[in-house]
Parts: structure tokens; sequence; C-alpha cells
């Protein structure tokens, strides 16, 4: 049976192009030329990115858990700003309070009426429509390979005052400049949101943040720090007490 061809994929982070084999416990092995006269047929290896250990399986097997997508590169393929982090870029990025978002992809049911005005629908291979939404994150603990975090979301604009949500598990998110007091829907503090809202210093300056934006402290996902992600921002420091605090009240 005849091997199959290497495809070599170029890294720009990395200047340098590389190949993705499976070892027997089928993780993702990294082969990387070194690009350069002297030792231009050398290959390095690197063993499963991030991770030494495997995540155990009790995190796998936990409702919620996200794993990460090494073998598709290092950027997302709808859009080039959510990449991954290794090494020591994910271990600095990685930290209590950092704000991220990902991109979660899933094919639009054929008997969709597509809104092309809406950038959630993307044409993919093949002539297929996949639908596209953006989910948001803070992270509450550290783990090795893989951090806790907590959803970010608006419930379609209607904050707390959703049916079936919650608010006493909520708080208001805000970016730094914004006054939280413009965030609250009416009702929404009378109906038990009364955690104190949670500041985050944007990214960049070109970011936004919803006024609607709610941090739900009541679920917790495991999420594996080789997904393809997008820098939001970070939660200041006189704030992050408070966030593990109420992590701490509602799980």
């Amino acid at each position: 049976m005849a091997n199959n061809p290497i495809s070599w994929i170029w890294s720009p982070v990395h200047q340098n192009h590389y190949y993705v084999t499976f070892d027997a416990y089928n993780k993702p092995v990294y082969h990387w030329s070194e690009q350069s006269q002297a030792n231009g047929n050398s290959l390095r290896r690197m063993d499963s990115v991030m991770s030494n250990t495997p995540i155990p399986q009790n995190i796998r097997d936990q409702e919620g858990f996200i794993s990460g997508t090494p073998e598709t590169g290092w950027y997302d393929q709808l859009d080039q700003s959510y990449v991954m982090r290794t090494g020591a870029g994910a271990r600095g990025f990685f930290v209590v309070g950092r704000v991220f978002a990902m991109l979660y992809t899933e094919n639009a049911s054929e008997t969709s009426e597509y809104d092309w005005n809406n950038d959630a629908y993307t044409v993919v291979r093949f002539g297929g429509v996949a639908y596209t939404t953006i989910r948001r994150f803070v992270v509450v603990e550290v783990r090795r390979g893989f951090v806790n975090a907590c959803g970010i979301g608006t419930y379609s604009g209607r904050g707390t005052l959703k049916p079936g949500c919650g608010p006493k598990e909520h708080a208001i998110v805000y970016f730094s400049g914004t006054d939280p007091a413009t965030c609250y829907i009416p009702g929404e503090y009378e109906g038990g949101m009364d955690k104190e809202p949670i500041q985050i210093d944007p990214a960049n300056m070109a970011l936004s943040l919803r006024r609607d934006s709610r941090i739900r402290f009541s679920k917790t996902y495991p999420i594996e720090m080789n997904v393809k992600i997008k820098d939001i921002g970070l939660v200041k420091p006189e704030y992050r007490s408070l966030l593990l605090q109420y992590w701490g009240e509602e799980r």
C-alpha cells in the first residue's frame, strides 16, 4: 500500500512549514521543517501541542467540555484572527480573568431560510452552508492543559429576563469606559441580578462588547488550551476576587 503524501502547512506565527501525524493514542504530532540552508533536510518533532500529559478522561467526560483542534492547523479556516496558542504563549495567555472568544460552526439545516445579511452564515466547501456563532468565555481556573471558564452571553438581547434564566447566577460584564448602570435591562436588578458588574480592560480599543452581555457563574466549561481563540481582554485586577467569589458561590 502506497504511503500518503506529506501535506506541508505554512505557519506565519513560527515562520516555518509543518505537517501533522498521529501517534498510537491519536494525539497529533507536529513535524517542522527547519527551513535553513544548514539544516535544510532536518526535522524537529513537537509532541502533542501544549500537553505532555493527556487531559484526564473524567474531565473530557464532563458536560460542556470543549476539545482543542490542533489537527486543523494554527488558524480558524473562517477567520484567521482566531489562533491557537501553544507552549509559553498559551501559559501566559490563559490566566484567571482572561476573556476570549471562540468560533462554533455547525452545518445549517437544509430546510433553513438563510439570511445572507447575517454574518453567521458562511458558504463552505462543495456549496454547503455553515452557521457560525461566537462564544465568549472568562477563565476562572487554570489547570494543566486546560482551563475552567464561565460563558458570557446576551440571551438574544433579553439578558436575564429570558424565560428559564436564573438572574442570581449572572452578573453584568462590561468594558472599561462604559457606565455599568447603562447595561441593565429594566427589571433585571429587581428580578434578582444583584451581583456587582465585572469590568474588563479590552485587548484593543477596536473591540466592542454588547451592554446586555452577562457572565453565567453556575455553569463551568472545561476548555483545552489548544483551541483557536481570539483575545477579548482581561478582567481588571480589582474585580478578579469578585469573579472568583461569584463562581465559588454558584458552582
